[in-house]
């Protein structure tokens, strides 16, 4: 058994980092106290504080600020294997563009000797791009991209066309991404043109000029809209505080600025695009506040509605399934006892007839432990009801029954909806006298 396969701990060397482990160990969201013990773990070797990073990482999964110092640990190691399964946990989460940045740096170092490289590398900007590439810091990995591609050699009339064709495409893509130095970017590929052609640059000039004025006037929206918010802000719950509720604001207002199709896009699926990146964004920092993710789910489900209006069949069924996707992520993960968004998403499931799927948002709620089940219950009768019948409720409330933590108020809303859905009088009595009879004290 290896050295680094028996450390499950870490063992500080003062009393004030001790204090800082017992503060953590105490409330997990004590920031202060993590920075004292990051600072530290950043001295040390690797395989001695990799079970604090590990620590870190769980109780911040959305934080990229986190993931980066943990990865770059790791490769000062050069534990090459341990930093490609870290990538692989937390790339696609964390859209924050330091990380992404890391990622670029760790492919062209680790993998310039490969035979492949230079397709491994353009997929890994190409990636980068998908994913980050909206960002309004982004410029540096388009002009990397760029540059990269200007440096591969090519031999041969046929090669060198594929090798422009490649370059021209990243440009005229970079071009009409709004970001920070979209200017450069601009000019550049506009000289590029014309030491290629310049009768070709002229035309190119002229058709693409437009576009081009359109993404430079949004990128100084965009600085604007963006200025202030702290995006390595870890992902905490809310405290109420100043702070915290300028954030929440700043962030808001960027997502709205984004809702207003700046870029007076008339394609449905890019402004979709483009907003929800700016909601992922803002998870990544504010993903315990329950709103946000709502907020994200009901745009996405108005997107959807508005490409079946446009007859667009299929990119509104792929919308509608990422409505589920953004309800299953946060109540499977740091929104697991959130009340609120399950049952947001067992009503959107049932807008779409997929009762299976709402009986099992329902009872997966119900088999945490950590909640108090009585609305849960309530409304998981009235869904059954609705949708399936009176015995289907009745089946629920059984449940309801023999569930310990149920509160009196499954007996009141059981009753009512014998009384006034079934008409039936004599059961609402019956379940009335069963509910005194179990809760006197009230």
């Amino acid at each position: 058994m290896t050295e680094e396969k028996i450390i499950t701990t870490v063992e500080w060397a003062n009393e004030k980092l001790r204090r800082a482990q017992s503060a953590i160990n105490e409330n997990p969201w004590d920031i202060e106290a993590w920075g004292i013990l990051i600072r530290e773990a950043q001295t040390r070797w690797i395989n001695e504080v990799r079970p604090f990073f590990e620590q870190l990482v769980a109780t911040f999964p959305t934080t990229g600020r986190y993931w980066k110092i943990y990865i770059e640990q790791e490769m000062r190691s050069r534990n090459f294997e341990r930093v490609e399964k870290l990538f692989q946990r937390c790339l696609i989460k964390v859209l924050n563009i330091d990380l992404w940045k890391l990622y670029l740096a760790y492919v062209k170092e680790t993998k310039a000797s490969l035979v492949t490289f230079k397709e491994k590398m353009a997929q890994a900007y190409d990636f980068a791009l998908d994913k980050i590439g909206m960002d309004l810091h982004s410029f540096p990995i388009w002009n990397d991209y760029i540059n990269f591609l200007k440096g591969v050699e090519a031999v041969g009339s046929y090669a060198e066309n594929q090798k422009i064709t490649a370059v021209r495409k990243v440009c005229q893509r970079g071009v009409v991404n709004p970001m920070l130095n979209i200017e450069v970017l601009w000019k550049d590929y506009i000289a590029y043109e014309q030491s290629i052609n310049a009768i070709v640059a002229e035309k190119i000039s002229l058709e693409r000029s437009r576009e081009y004025m359109n993404a430079r006037r949004v990128a100084k929206e965009f600085e604007v809209n963006t200025r202030g918010l702290n995006k390595n802000l870890p992902c905490i719950p809310p405290t109420g505080h100043n702070e915290e509720i300028k954030q929440v604001e700043l962030w808001k207002k960027y997502i709205c600025w984004e809702k207003s199709n700046p870029l007076r896009c008339e394609e449905t699926s890019v402004v979709t695009r483009r907003v929800m990146f700016a909601f992922e964004q803002a998870l990544l920092c504010m993903g315990h506040h329950p709103d946000i993710w709502f907020e994200a789910a009901q745009f996405l489900e108005q997107s959807a509605r508005t490409l079946l209006e446009k007859g667009d069949v299929n990119a509104a069924k792929l919308f509608s399934d990422e409505v589920a996707a953004v309800y299953e992520r946060a109540t499977n993960t740091i929104l697991k006892h959130s009340h609120i968004l399950h049952f947001a998403y067992a009503d959107f499931e049932e807008s779409r007839r997929n009762y299976e799927r709402v009986h099992a948002v329902y009872t997966g709620f119900l088999d945490n432990i950590d909640i108090n089940p009585t609305l849960t219950y309530i409304q998981y009768m009235k869904f059954a009801r609705r949708a399936e019948g009176i015995k289907s409720a009745r089946s629920v409330f059984k449940r309801a029954r023999e569930d310990e933590r149920s509160g009196y108020q499954v007996y009141i809303s059981a009753a009512l909806m014998e009384y006034y859905c079934s008409k039936d009088k004599n059961i609402a009595f019956r379940i009335f006298e069963l509910g005194l009879k179990k809760f006197q004290q009230y």
